[in-house]
């Protein structure tokens, strides 16, 4: 039996890395012992640039402290990263394997947020933003194709695909 610990307890986050394990490893869920606990990311409610990967981090050495012995640690990060002038939210995970003591990384497909805005986000978070946009939940800015579950099952397939490389 495979057994992973996640670092949430967001129900979409929890879905999202469920789906992403059963799929990478073929397998049905009553063939992973999944447990999940919420654990402190050590960085801002509202993670920019490389402070998202190190709260995932955090996060992945937080739940490893609570459930020792098992295959897989995995967390996910929501932050905001900076590329060409452009700032997208984006999904971080990082996957510890116990076996081989490796950290193992993967981030989503990202949305653009308007240059514009992003002082309004830095003092208090993306989700007041989007609020005060009348948008409250993600289905609601991307349609229902897309959710925050996709993004992070698709953050943690890429990382256990380039455990493959490692």
């Amino acid at each position: 039996m495979l057994k992973v610990a996640i670092a949430t307890t967001s129900p979409e986050k929890i879905a999202g890395v469920k789906m992403a394990v059963l799929r990478f490893f073929n397998l049905e869920e009553p063939e992973v012992e999944f447990n999940c606990m919420s654990t402190n990311s050590g960085v801002s409610d509202q993670p920019f640039g490389d402070e998202t990967y190190e709260g995932a981090q955090n996060r992945v050495c937080g739940i490893r402290e609570k459930f020792p012995k098992m295959d897989f640690y995995i967390s996910c990060e929501a932050g905001i990263e900076k590329a060409f002038n452009q700032y997208f939210n984006v999904q971080v995970v990082c996957v510890l394997e116990e076996k081989s003591q490796s950290l193992f990384w993967g981030k989503s497909s990202g949305w653009s947020i308007p240059t514009k805005n992003i002082e309004i986000i830095k003092k208090s978070n993306l989700d007041t933003y989007l609020r005060g946009k009348g948008i409250h939940s993600i289905e609601e800015l991307l349609g229902t194709s897309h959710s925050r579950r996709l993004a992070v099952a698709e953050a943690t397939e890429l990382a256990f695909a380039s455990r493959r490389l490692g």
